[in-house]
Formats: C-alpha cells, structure tokens, sequence
C-alpha cells in the first residue's frame, strides 16, 4: 500500500510538470552548438589596455591625443584639463595617458591609477588596485605627498574660501552651459572640432560614428533642456549668461595673481584656465570663427586679467 500512494503521488507530479510546448525547444543544431560553446558571464571591465606596465608612476587617464599625452601638454576637454593642471599644481608627479569613458572603470575620465607602493607591480595591495574618480581626486591629492624637489610644487591654502562654492557654480552651470551648446549644437564647430576629437578616435565605423554623434548631440541638448527648465534651448541666453560669469570671475580675480588672494594656484584657478585656455588656443581645438559666440571677451579685452591668468599658469606649469 506505501508502495501505491508513493507511485500515484510520482503519477500526479508528473501530469502538474509542464509539458514543452515544440515550438518554444530549442533546435538541435542550436542546442549543439551551445553545448559545446555555453554562455558565459563575462567579469567587470577591466583597465584599459594601455594601462602601463610600469606601475611604479602614477597615471592620470584623459581625453588627449597620443602624442600630447606623451608629452604632457594639455588636455582638450575642460573636466579633464581641469585635473590634470591641478595635480600638476600640487607638485605629485604624474603621466598622463588618453583614454575614453568607455574605457574607463569608473565610467568617465578623468581617473587616476595610482602608482604601486610594491616593488613587484604585480603585488595584490590596496595602492596598486582601485582607481581614483575625479570626485576624490582632490582628497587622494591631500594625503599624498608632492617631490619637494620639483620645481612646480606649491603650497595649496589650507581651506577653500566659504563664498568660492558660488563661483564654482559658475563654472559648472554657466560656463559649461555655453560649452555644450558651443561644442555640440552649433553645426560648424561639432563637425570641426567634436568629431575629429571625440567621435572619430573611438571608431572608424562609419555607421557607429553616426550613431554616436547623434548621441552626443542628444545627450547634450538633454541636458541644456534640464539646466534651463524650458523646452527649447535659448542659445542667446546661454552666451549672455556665460559672458555674465567670465565677467564675474575677471571681477574676483582683480589685480591678484591667483584666486581669492592665495599665494598659490589652487582648484579654482585650474577650473577656470580649463575653460580660458580651451577657448583661447583656437589652434588646437579648431573653432570656427563664425560660431566662436562663448568668450568674446576673452579676445577683445574685456578679460585681459583672465587671459593673463592663463598664461601664466602655461608658463610656470606647461613649458617646462
């Protein structure tokens, strides 16, 4: 009788199992396929792959063309041009390597990769591991120590002034406002400078370029929509407020060689030459003088101590 009840409840557990309806099987030649190659769960992305052999140096990754990240010169996108001239501020010695946000572990550039402190670069230490985003970069800055024997080490001021947080805002708001639609909206300077900076080295496809300008464009004009709270992108008020915020800074920065009164550069002074120097070095970028509406009064004057604030950072920091 046990023996009964155990083979009917096996008979009533086998009518409630499902029956594969045949049109939802997999076809045998596609079954065997995947039995000899099964699907894999690939890890993470890793570093990219020019990540250096040489750990023994630390490494800051950023939109660059090869041979000025070879040697050193700046960066054409302002974010990471921004990093880049701050670290060379604090004195840490550093290189720099072009890379793109795809290729980034944290999802953007800039990072940092920080030198080992093994002598085997190999080692499995905390310091020769997890890269370093921009958002703690300026921590990772403080807690290490610059050559004291290199000529552009400076002293950074202890604590940031309490009102610079207002003209930071400037600059991440206004300015980069006016940047985006300037790079990005207006049609002569996306073809001259946005495609053979950002879309051409990240693929030769033309259909992916296609697609990736598209996205660039849409991304951008997203975010100007959001910024204004309206849904058309007025690009005249987008110039009056970024001229209104260069003139601003120039009125801060006066008659003194660097922000706020400091005897050294610091965060502010790199945020804004990101911007001034970009803007300026029409060479390098490849503006088009009929769009070039951002920073008009970086070339007619009305800044001059702007203008002459980023040639002395060029000078004392980049011509080595």
């Amino acid at each position: 009788m046990p023996q009964d009840e155990e083979t009917k409840s096996r008979n009533i557990q086998s009518q409630l199992k499902p029956t594969p309806s045949p049109w939802l099987t997999t076809p045998k030649p596609i079954k065997r396929l995947f039995d000899n190659f099964p699907l894999v769960t690939y890890p993470a992305n890793e570093l990219p792959t020019r990540n250096p052999v040489d750990r023994s140096r630390n490494t800051l990754y950023i939109f660059a063309r090869d041979d000025d990240a070879r040697n050193g010169s700046p960066s054409f996108n302002p974010s990471c041009l921004k990093w880049q001239t701050y670290l060379l501020f604090t004195g840490i010695p550093f290189t720099t390597q072009p890379s793109s946000n795809h290729a980034s572990p944290t999802g953007s550039l800039p990072f940092l990769l920080p030198a080992s402190s093994s002598s085997n670069p190999d080692a499995p230490t905390p310091s020769a591991g997890a890269p370093i985003p921009s958002s703690k970069l300026q921590e990772w800055a403080a807690k290490t120590s610059g050559d004291p024997t290199d000529k552009n080490k400076t002293q950074q001021p202890p604590n940031p002034p309490r009102h610079q947080a207002a003209y930071v805002s400037l600059l991440d708001n206004r300015i980069r406002n006016a940047w985006l639609h300037t790079l990005y909206l207006s049609p002569r300077n996306f073809s001259a400078v946005a495609r053979p900076l950002y879309i051409a080295p990240a693929t030769a496809a033309p259909p992916a370029r296609f697609s990736l300008a598209r996205t660039l464009r849409a991304a951008a004009l997203e975010e100007l929509v959001k910024s204004g709270g309206a849904p058309v992108v007025d690009a005249d008020t987008l110039y009056r407020a970024s001229d209104a915020a260069f003139a601003a800074l120039s009125q801060l920065l006066g008659a003194d060689e660097w922000f706020f009164g400091a005897e050294a550069p610091g965060l502010m002074d790199a945020g804004v030459f990101a911007y001034t120097h970009l803007l300026l070095n029409g060479g390098m970028m490849g503006w088009k003088e009929e769009d070039e509406r951002m920073g008009r009064g970086l070339r007619d004057g009305r800044w001059r101590n702007l203008v002459e604030h980023r040639g002395r950072i060029l000078e004392r920091f980049y011509r080595s």
